[in-house]
C-alpha cells in the first residue's frame, strides 16, 4: 500500500466507473467511503478495496435524488472522524430521447444528480479539503460536455455544467491545497446504455467503449498529477482534438446525427 492519502468520499460507489474508482483510489494510498444505493453491491466494492489499504473503508446507504440526502451524506463523512482529502462527484444519470417527449419529472430529477448534487457536496466539504496538506475534487463530466447534442439535451448539457464549474472551481483554489479534475470519457462499458434506455446503441458502445477499470486509473492518475481535464482513451482523445477543431454547427449535425437515427421514433396517433 502506498502512502496514507487520507480518505476519498465517493458517490455512486457500488458499480461500474464508481466501483473501479474506489479500487484505484484505495490502490493509490486513500481510505475510502462509499455512498450509493445497493448495500450489498457496496460492501463487496468495500471488502475488495479494504485488501488493497489496509481495511481503511466505510460505507453509507444513501439515495442521492432523497430530500437532503447531501446534508446526511456530509453528517456522515463529518462524524466519521475520517480526513476528507478527496471528494469524488461520480453518482449521475443519463437520458436519452428528445427533450419534449422524455418526462419533465425525470429530466429534473437528472438535473438535481447530474448538477445540484456536487455543488452541493462539495461546497459542504470545502472546508475541510482547504484544512489538508493536499486534496482533490475529482468530477466525473462526458465527452458530451463538448459539443450540443440532440437526444441528449439535459444530459450533454448537466455535463458541460459540470465541465465548466470544474474548471472555473479550479482557477478560484489556484495557490491553494485543492486541485479540481474534470474527467470526459466516452462511452463506459457499465450498463448505462441499459439504464439511460439507449439499447439501440448497444453494438456501438461494445465496439467503441472502454471498460471502467482503465477510465478510474487514467482518472485518478490525472487527479493526482494535478490535471485540469482529461478525455480518457487514445480514439477518445483524437475525437475531442478534431471536435475542438471543427465549426460548432458542424460539430452539433455530426455529433447529433448519430443518435438521431438510432433513437425509435414513437408512433404516430391517429390523424383526422
Amino acid at each position: 500500500m502506498k502512502n496514507d492519502r487520507g480518505y476519498a468520499l465517493i458517490t455512486g460507489a457500488s458499480q461500474g466507473l464508481g466501483a473501479a474508482l474506489t479500487m484505484e483510489l484505495a490502490r493509490n494510498g486513500f481510505g475510502v467511503l462509499l455512498v450509493a444505493r445497493s448495500e450489498e453491491a457496496m460492501r463487496q466494492v468495500a471488502a475488495e478495496a479494504g485488501a488493497l489499504n489496509g481495511d481503511r473503508t466505510g460505507i453509507l446507504v444513501a439515495d442521492l435524488f432523497a430530500p437532503g440526502a447531501v446534508d446526511r451524506v456530509v453528517a456522515w463523512a463529518n462524524a466519521s472522524g475520517k480526513s476528507i482529502t478527496c471528494v469524488v462527484n461520480n453518482a449521475g444519470q443519463g437520458l436519452w430521447g428528445m427533450f419534449d417527449e422524455l418526462p419533465l419529472a425525470d429530466q429534473l430529477r437528472m438535473m438535481h444528480l447530474n448538477m445540484t448534487v456536487p455543488v452541493e457536496l462539495t461546497h459542504h466539504l470545502l472546508p475541510q479539503l482547504k484544512r489538508a496538506q493536499r486534496s482533490y475534487v475529482l468530477n466525473i463530466s462526458s465527452m458530451t460536455a463538448y459539443s450540443a447534442m440532440a437526444t441528449f439535451a439535459v444530459y450533454s448539457g448537466s455535463k458541460s455544467f459540470l465541465l465548466r464549474w470544474s474548471r472555473s472551481l479550479r482557477i478560484e483554489l489556484r495557490g491553494g491545497p485543492v486541485s479540481v479534475t474534470a474527467i470526459c470519457p466516452g462511452s463506459i462499458i457499465t450498463g448505462f446504455t441499459e439504464r439511460a434506455g439507449m439499447m439501440a446503441m448497444d453494438d456501438l458502445a461494445r465496439k467503441f467503449g472502454t471498460g471502467p477499470g482503465p477510465v478510474a486509473k487514467t482518472a485518478v492518475k490525472a487527479m493526482l498529477r494535478g490535471k485540469a481535464e482529461v478525455v480518457p482513451g487514445l480514439l477518445n482523445r483524437i475525437t475531442a482534438m478534431v471536435q475542438g477543431l471543427m465549426p460548432d454547427g458542424l460539430n452539433e449535425r455530426v455529433a447529433s446525427g448519430i443518435y438521431l437515427k438510432r433513437l425509435p421514433r414513437k408512433a404516430e396517433g391517429p390523424t383526422s
